[in-house]
């Protein structure tokens, strides 16, 4: 980063739920971060495990980690605005509690957002790992303002887990979660965002992020395409955002896909879809 930028605090946000297996390994990363201007905000959703016991072990062990707790499950956008609410910080981070951060990804997404004033929402690159942290692959996602807006209704063209936000730039009314989502909350976001600053991803894995057999999406895609569906329609109809041509071919095909296939052949076909439009 260069010397003659300040430091601006960094809130990273982490909804957890049901994570005790991995949520030490990602709580491991954040602390470890190169950039230590942080606090970590983490908020149990009523998990049945012992994820709550872990935050707050960890957060004897660093002054820099604040734990809440929902009294139920509220879902993971309820959740999100938990954290943001008790968040100081000139920028948002957000993070997976089952994901690791890479060691420099505050500093290098935090220099980028101080060398290019203009954008308010900058990603990156993700190393897929499984279960077992066996990296099985990665993204390849678009780095431009112009070709990451243009996908959004293609595939999501930044990670949630890897996204970062100049809250300073951003109007406190239009940063939350729409909680009546369940799935495609980060995407909603995303859209309202469209008009305030540019986008951005930076070319380096920032995130490693697992793939797990039952996670929402992989076990439901039926519904999360319902749930992504509903926002991109809002996004054209309330947010007066106009999909490109190809997108609106794509969606349809997913529509198909998603609704009459067998859930496991409707994944590896999306997952298809998404790596042939990444960089078309």
């Amino acid at each position: 980063m260069n010397k003659s930028h300040d430091y601006p605090k960094v809130s990273v946000i982490i909804p957890v739920y049901n994570t005790e297996k991995y949520l030490a390994k990602c709580l491991e990363s954040v602390i470890k971060q190169t950039y230590k201007n942080i606090e970590i905000i983490a908020v149990d959703d009523g998990s049945e495990d012992n994820s709550f016991r872990i935050l707050n072990e960890y957060s004897k062990k660093d002054s820099r980690i604040k734990v809440f707790q929902n009294e139920v499950n509220r879902g993971v956008s309820h959740t999100l605005n938990h954290a943001l609410k008790h968040s100081t910080g000139q920028i948002i981070a957000r993070m997976d509690s089952d994901n690791i951060m890479v060691i420099d990804r505050i500093e290098k997404q935090v220099a980028f957002l101080m060398d290019n004033p203009e954008c308010i929402v900058v990603g990156g690159q993700e190393t897929y790992i499984d279960e077992d942290d066996k990296i099985i692959g990665g993204t390849r996602f678009p780095l431009s303002d112009k070709e990451i807006k243009k996908k959004f209704f293609s595939f999501q063209p930044i990670a949630d887990p890897a996204s970062m936000y100049n809250f300073s730039k951003i109007p406190p009314e239009v940063f939350y979660f729409d909680e009546s989502l369940t799935v495609a909350e980060g995407l909603d976001l995303y859209f309202r965002l469209f008009k305030y600053g540019k986008f951005a991803n930076i070319e380096d894995s920032i995130i490693l992020y697992r793939q797990r057999q039952n996670s929402l999406i992989s076990t439901d895609i039926k519904r999360t395409f319902k749930f992504i569906s509903i926002v991109r329609k809002r996004a054209k109809k309330q947010y007066g955002i106009r999909p490109p041509f190809m997108a609106g071919i794509i969606n349809f095909c997913q529509k198909i896909i998603t609704s009459i296939l067998p859930i496991w052949i409707a994944v590896k076909i999306n997952d298809v879809i998404k790596k042939l439009t990444v960089r078309v």
